[in-house]
């Protein structure tokens, strides 16, 4: 009997254990949950679409009547009726466009429930230990009001002169010469958007039907009849082989200009210049499949008057070309040189061309084997803002896009068009009165003056050895269009350390974020644009896993 006591006891104690373990774990585990957060981790959630596409604010997820490309298109900010928007309702996308084929998207189609915006997580005083870097993206009080935060890209430095010439950041770091800010490779991978994918060619007849303005349908062209482009529905090209002939690809203007499939056209497009807003920084990739030992291929693209070719030969040989648009095809120089191992014939290989911030590139099985020199190709910031100035007396042509192939028989799939982010530069539109704008009134800021950083405004950011807290940085959005950044911010929070407490010397520069505001970088997005539940529509609960990712 006594034994039984003694078990049922031991029994009784073990349960209490496993309990106490349990709820010290439990307790642990919330207690590292609040340090991470206070001191290394937190989570914030994207309000807007200054970061799209990358980062997505609330938005509609809609599928191209034409082409059946799949697009995010942000919610307006305000309701046109009570200023607010009811998530769970369903709204017309009024003048949605899709990105891939520039159709126009049918309002009387209603899009599914709204979805909520990308959740991020940021590493908190990261900066206390380590200095930022360009092309971080940035969570920071907003200078203009202290009660919001905001994400950006870091674009500028303190000590730094920032000035963006046709959508490319050009900086003066303090010795009078002003040098192209380059991307670093993986930021320069996730800023890719969009131009056209082959593997969504669109329906000519629903394409005509729903833009009866004329609109030029996105195409590929073939210069001789050794090339069949009717494969699969269009989405691959065959080339039967014999001497070269090209493929060209045509579309409008529209395409090359920075215009977001995620923006209201008209709205958050504005200060798009049609003349001088033309971007030639691209991607043209395909995947190669030669069918015989002597296959060949190129892709070649324009920016300006430079024409660009990559050629890859199946049995191994890569090169970069270079010509004068106005030259003949006699006048093609060698860049650069490679070979790797023979192609074997059937089997895919993923090969692209880029140009991007003054560097072409060419890329194989996505790594970089060739590239331009700077002796080769430069960016000339004086020679590039002149070209803005007399735009009138010489318009920037548009870029030339184009794919060749000779010798042996190939096959082309995958045939995807991208573009960089391109910054435009536009004017200050926001103005108003009252203490926040008292600032501005007092540099004599106004309406319509070039915004921070553009052509002919370059912002100087200031660095003090003596007070570092208040060194200046610059912060860009990736939705260029539509970001409300450093280019036109404008009134001041009551926050900002404006004057010099002993002096009262100016110390804060419009358009600028000081150190003391830095929240952290995010480094990745762990609820991607949550689904809804047909229980509750109006709660997206459901995470989209497949869209959880690094952020670059």
């Amino acid at each position: 009997m006594i034994g039984l006591m003694t078990k049922s006891k031991d029994k009784k104690d073990r349960e209490l254990r496993s309990v106490r373990d349990t709820v010290e774990s439990v307790w642990v585990a919330v207690v590292l949950a609040f340090v991470l957060r206070a001191f290394m981790i937190e989570a914030f959630v994207i309000p807007t679409g200054s970061m799209a596409p990358r980062l997505l604010g609330e938005h509609w997820q809609l599928v191209c009547p034409a082409c059946g490309y799949d697009f995010s298109y942000g919610l307006p900010r305000k309701s046109q009726t009570n200023g607010s928007l009811d998530r769970r309702q369903k709204h017309p996308p009024a003048g949605a466009v899709c990105p891939n084929c520039n159709c126009q998207y049918p309002a009387t189609r209603l899009p599914s429930l709204v979805r909520g915006g990308d959740r991020v997580l940021v590493m908190k005083y990261l900066y206390r230990i380590a200095e930022p870097e360009p092309w971080d993206v940035v969570v920071f009080r907003n200078p203009q009001n202290n009660r919001e935060n905001y994400i950006k890209r870091l674009i500028g430095l303190p000590g730094e002169t920032i000035e963006i010439v046709h959508g490319d950041v050009f900086v003066d770091d303090g010795n009078g010469k002003w040098q192209i800010r380059r991307k670093p490779a993986s930021a320069q991978e996730a800023m890719w958007q969009v131009i056209y994918d082959n593997d969504y060619p669109p329906d000519f007849a629903e394409f005509r039907d729903l833009n009866r303005s004329g609109q030029t349908v996105p195409q590929w062209l073939a210069t001789s009849d050794r090339w069949d482009l009717s494969c699969q529905d269009g989405r691959r090209f065959r080339f039967s082989g014999g001497a070269q002939a090209d493929v060209f690809f045509q579309s409008g203007s529209k395409l090359f200009l920075p215009h977001y499939g995620y923006n209201r056209p008209g709205v958050e497009n504005q200060g798009i210049d049609a003349q001088k807003d033309i971007c030639s920084d691209l991607k043209l990739s395909v995947a190669y499949f030669p069918e015989s030992s002597n296959s060949a291929v190129g892709l070649s693209l324009t920016s300006f008057e430079d024409s660009f070719k990559a050629s890859l030969s199946a049995d191994g040989t890569i090169q970069l070309w270079h010509s004068r648009r106005d030259e003949s095809d006699d006048g093609w120089q060698l860049w650069g040189k490679k070979r790797v191992p023979a192609l074997r014939p059937g089997r895919a290989y993923p090969l692209a061309i880029t140009h991007a911030d003054f560097r072409v590139g060419v890329w194989l099985d996505g790594e970089l084997v060739l590239s331009s020199s700077d002796e080769q190709y430069s960016a000339d910031h004086t020679k590039l803002r002149n070209r803005m100035h007399g735009i009138a007396e010489m318009p920037i042509p548009l870029p030339e896009v184009r794919i060749s192939a000779e010798f042996g028989s190939c096959e082309l799939r995958h045939v995807r068009l991208h573009r960089d982010v391109y910054y435009t530069s536009p004017l200050i539109k926001q103005m108003g009165s009252g203490p926040l704008w008292d600032f501005a009134e007092e540099l004599k800021v106004r309406r319509n003056s070039p915004g921070w950083g553009t052509t002919d405004n370059p912002i100087k950011l200031a660095k003090y050895e003596d007070k570092p807290e208040l060194d200046q940085f610059f912060m860009l959005g990736d939705n260029s269009p539509q970001s409300l950044d450093g280019r036109g911010w404008v009134r001041a929070s009551p926050t900002l350390r404006l004057r010099d407490g002993l002096t009262g010397e100016i110390t804060y520069q419009l358009g600028t974020v000081p150190r003391y505001a830095l929240i952290g970088k995010a480094f990745f997005v762990y609820w991607p644009a949550g689904f809804g539940v047909p229980a509750l529509p109006g709660l997206p609960i459901v995470p989209n896993v497949g869209r959880m990712r690094l952020i670059r």
